[in-house]
């Protein structure tokens, strides 16, 4: 008996010895020992729950609907993620008898979204408009640091899609109107990340310019403006700074899914501009999984059974050769063997990091960096702030309840938010007592109307109105007026023509207007901060303010940037990375946002390179003190 025991531990070893592992044998080694199943199941992801999908256009494919009461108790990717990152995006499969461990994915790219407190870091529209590659770079590190310490391999950011138009919903998680501009922000980003040993997911690849029907559009586009404008972000940032992977978006271009596009993932990606890493989809493409492993789409995220079961089915018929996940696979090892689950193992925090500390250091930066991105679009001699200014009529809910970040998978788990009353109330004003009481009333109430913040809601609190007589007595017993305007933002769906989000409400410009009057009559000024991710129109209000202020979704440290502003302690140095126009129609392409010919499927890039027909503040526009 003990001699066959001895013989089959001697049988185990040599086995073991004798099986490829992931980092000692040679990467076609390892992938000629996997069984088909381990081949397809690293080719897809490990979610295989129900999904939460984008509204598909109406002549795509749609999944079967959620059942009731399914989100009352939705784990998804979280469960997953017990003893790994909660609230992560997803996580590969592992396969331990091969080494190949779990890779974790999480979102950003203002900060790193998972349930554990991180740095909520300014909208990377604000990051784009400082110019500042360094700076950009130095944030991009600081996200790095905090997802080495909580086991994150690959930050699904950034999103470099061009600001093709103000109404996309998620202009603020982009970089510019300008595709010099974006890829040049997206390489110092995408370098600064992954300097600290962890990679970079840049999206959505590509012509992923809104979000309304963004599943299912088949975008219409010329090959020569695909390329000078669309394509070319990413194409700097493959040649300057080499992510370690790229994801394909939902939509179509010209009848084919990005997903499913050779052209756009092979022939062009790889071949042309020398691609190293893998492609993934954006979470639940719902493509032919086949026709997306043929294209050059690596990983399937975040992976449903179905797929896995297609694919196998796919191979057995002769409808797949199994050679073409072995190139896939390819290009999928050589980027886990880099990430910190696999150097690192299930160890935590491997840097030995002072999480407080770095907390602390990162809020630092976040308020630096907010204020350098910060644009100042008008100034009458009212910026920055003097000593003859001590009260302030402090008007707008945004200067009460700032916004830091828009919603989505752009949202951060922040330890708080500092809002612009008690930044300026920290640096010794003192905002109008009637005012402040008003509006954090009138904010409490609407808040216990409307379900609580999450990353995908953000309660609305309409705009408080005050009587000329009002704003006479507040220009009376006040040195100046600072009126925030905001609005919110977020992933899954566009802005919309209306008052309320792009136009102003007729409450607003009253608010405007009334205070222009009350306070220049007592040759007091007003000051319009902006707190929003995009543009909006202001054509016709700009003139009753002495100054204008972009300030952006500024992040967790949003009053404090912004004081730091109007005092003058940092002077404005941010350009506008898109315009504001003039009016709407200047937009080149508002006849074709965000569908073309009433047809819900498709939408023409007719504007070609266009330039806008007028704008009220031009691209690269910015003033300083």
């Amino acid at each position: 008996m003990k001699k066959i025991l001895i013989v089959n531990i001697l049988l185990l070893i040599l086995l073991s010895a004798c099986t490829p592992q992931l980092g000692r044998s040679s990467d076609e080694r390892v992938i000629a020992a996997m069984t088909l199943e381990e081949k397809v199941s690293l080719l897809v992801g490990t979610c295989k729950d129900w999904n939460l999908v984008p509204e598909a256009a109406p002549a795509t494919r749609h999944r079967e609907p959620v059942p009731e009461g399914y989100w009352d108790t939705y784990q998804g990717n979280t469960a997953a993620m017990r003893g790994k990152v909660s609230g992560a995006a997803g996580i590969s499969y592992a396969i331990p008898r091969l080494g190949i461990p779990p890779v974790v994915m999480a979102d950003g790219p203002v900060g790193l979204r998972i349930d554990s407190v991180c740095t909520a870091f300014p909208s990377t529209a604000l990051l784009a408009a400082s110019n500042d590659t360094d700076l950009v770079c130095r944030v991009g590190q600081a996200i790095g640091e905090e997802m080495r310490y909580y086991g994150v391999d690959i930050l699904l950011a950034p999103g470099i899609n061009i600001m093709r138009n103000p109404l996309c919903g998620r202009n603020y998680e982009y970089l510019s109107a300008d595709p010099d501009w974006a890829g040049r922000i997206a390489s110092a980003y995408v370098r600064g990340v992954q300097s600290k040993g962890v990679g970079t997911c840049v999206k959505h690849f590509a012509a992923n310019n809104q979000e309304t029907y963004r599943n299912g559009i088949d975008v219409q586009v010329d090959d020569s403006v695909l390329r000078k404008l669309y394509l070319k972000p990413f194409e700097q940032v493959v040649r300057d700074a080499q992510p370690w992977t790229l994801m394909s978006s939902y939509n179509k271009i010209n009848g084919t899914y990005a997903s499913e596009n050779s052209y756009l993932l092979t022939d062009i990606l790889r071949n042309e501009w020398g691609f190293e890493g893998f492609v993934m989809t954006d979470w639940w493409a719902e493509e032919d999984p086949v026709r997306m492993q043929l294209a050059g789409n690596d990983m399937l995220m975040p992976g449903t059974q179905e797929q896995i079961d297609t694919l196998i089915a796919a191979v057995r018929s002769g409808r797949l050769d199994e050679a073409v996940l072995d190139r896939n696979l390819l290009h999928i090892l050589p980027v886990i063997r880099r990430c910190p689950a696999f150097l690192y193992g299930d160890r935590t925090n491997p840097d030995g990091a002072d999480l407080d500390r770095m907390l602390r250091e990162h809020a630092a930066l976040a308020r630096e960096a907010a204020a350098k991105g910060m644009v100042l679009l008008r100034n009458r001699h009212a910026l920055p702030l003097d000593a003859s200014v001590s009260s302030v009529a402090l008007l707008g809910k945004g200067s009460y309840d700032t916004y830091a970040g828009g919603t989505g998978s752009g949202a951060v788990t922040k330890a708080y938010k500092v809002n612009i009353c008690e930044a300026l109330e920290r640096q010794g004003f003192r905002p109008d007592s009637i005012a402040r009481k008003r509006y954090m009333n009138h904010i409490a109430l609407s808040y216990d109307a409307q379900p609580a913040p999450s990353a995908w809601f953000m309660p609305y609190v309409t705009e408080l109105e005050w009587t000329q007589e009002d704003m006479t007595r507040l220009a009376q017993t006040n040195d100046i007026c600072i009126l925030t305007l905001q609005r919110m933002a977020g992933e899954g769906t566009d802005r919309q023509l209306v008052e309320g989000d792009y136009y102003l409400t007729s409450v607003e410009k009253n608010l405007i207007r009334r205070a222009s009057q009350a306070f220049h009559t007592q040759g007091k000024p007003l000051v319009l901060i902006l707190n929003t991710g995009s543009t909006l129109e202001l054509t016709d209000v700009v003139g009753y303010t002495d100054a204008v202020l972009m300030a952006w979704l500024p992040g967790q440290e949003a009053g404090n940037a912004v004081a730091d502003v109007l005092t003058g302690a940092v002077p404005p140095q941010g350009k506008l990375p898109m315009p504001f126009y003039g009016r709407y129609s200047d937009v080149p392409s508002a006849p074709n946002f965000p569908l073309s010919d009433g047809d819900p499927n498709k939408v023409c890039y007719r504007e070609g390179l266009a330039r806008p027909a007028r704008t009220l503040y031009d691209t690269g526009f910015g003033l300083t003190y």
